[in-house]
């Protein structure tokens, strides 16, 4: 079947590797993966929106704190496929939206236009291939192309924008010894691919031969490494990225790894209304002046600012 596994409700969700991970490091994808049911470890049950982190010491002598924030606002509400197991979303030069969405045999790459939101084409991603994140990058020629990850298979598509044809595959490896791809998005002042993988590493790569040039770690405001990090997009020169299972947008120095900002979107749709708890937050898209936001298998998608962000939109090109 594809190695698909069982779901609660419709047996395509992605589950714990645990037979093909049981004997991996810290550093892989050993706790569990992306789209399927978390192993009891993964839930980070003891943390909570009060993380804080040591900085400098405020005007009193006391230790700045930092905190987890609500400052956003829902600009407007629209429509969103809610067959789409969303994994990737993006905004082209072009204007137009690109998702790719998820599970095997479901699998889509579409090009959505931005003021109705129905999609305009969509091209099937072949079935023995389980879709993840996308984004758009300028390549060496100076044209626009879509790239897309794939979760376990180590494969990546290479489509011409906006026509969506499919002009080249190419492999690629992440952490060991699973090599998983799970969101990925694009620094347009360092010409870098950027890529998660369900560990607590951030891949940087080559935009011509798609090599791995280094990696990052990523850190909380509190310290602690994240791990399950899932979609990515780039913003305002941070790393943006939604977290498997919960409703979290963090946003880390690409340097560094360490948290710069934080986000709660738990309130945005609550997850008892979404039907399937596998129906979480995943999926950020940046426009001219606002952000999307969605998830998969959600009917909406939002337009939200954040309203503690001023520069979010003076660098977006």
């Amino acid at each position: 079947t594809n190695e698909q596994v069982d779901d609660a409700e419709d047996g395509n969700e992605r589950g714990n590797d645990k037979e093909e991970q049981d004997d991996t490091t810290e550093a892989t994808n050993k706790d569990g993966v992306d789209g399927g049911v978390p192993a009891e470890e993964e839930t980070n049950e003891a943390e909570t929106n009060e993380q804080v982190e040591d900085t400098d010491e405020g005007h009193d002598g006391e230790l700045a704190v930092a905190t987890i924030s609500t400052a956003y606002t829902v600009l407007e509400q629209e429509t969103h496929d809610s067959m789409s197991f969303t994994q990737g979303i993006s905004y082209c030069s072009d204007g137009k939206i690109y998702e790719t969405t998820g599970l095997y045999g479901q699998s889509k790459v579409r090009r959505i236009n931005p003021d109705t939101f129905e999609v305009e084409t969509s091209i099937d991603t072949p079935r023995e291939f389980f879709g993840e994140g996308s984004t758009c990058f300028i390549g060496r020629d100076g044209k626009e192309y879509l790239i897309e990850i794939t979760w376990r298979e180590h494969r990546g598509f290479v489509y011409e924008v906006p026509s969506l044809e499919l002009l080249h595959s190419f492999d690629y490896t992440t952490t060991a010894p699973a090599h998983q791809g799970w969101g990925i998005t694009y620094d347009p002042k360092k010409h870098e691919l950027i890529v998660s993988d369900g560990s607590e590493y951030l891949y940087f790569w080559d935009i011509e031969n798609f090599e791995t040039k280094r990696k990052v770690a990523v850190t909380r405001f509190d310290g602690r490494k994240q791990t399950q990090i899932n979609e990515l997009e780039f913003m305002d020169g941070l790393v943006c990225y939604n977290i498997w299972h919960e409703d979290d947008i963090i946003c880390a120095d690409p340097e560094t790894g360490k948290s710069v900002r934080e986000y709660d979107f738990s309130e945005i749709w609550p997850a008892k209304l979404r039907g399937s708890s596998e129906n979480v937050l995943n999926g950020i898209a940046l426009g001219k002046d606002h952000v999307l936001i969605t998830g998969k298998r959600w009917d909406r998608i939002y337009k939200v600012d954040f309203t503690d962000w001023p520069t979010l939109f003076d660098s977006n090109n």
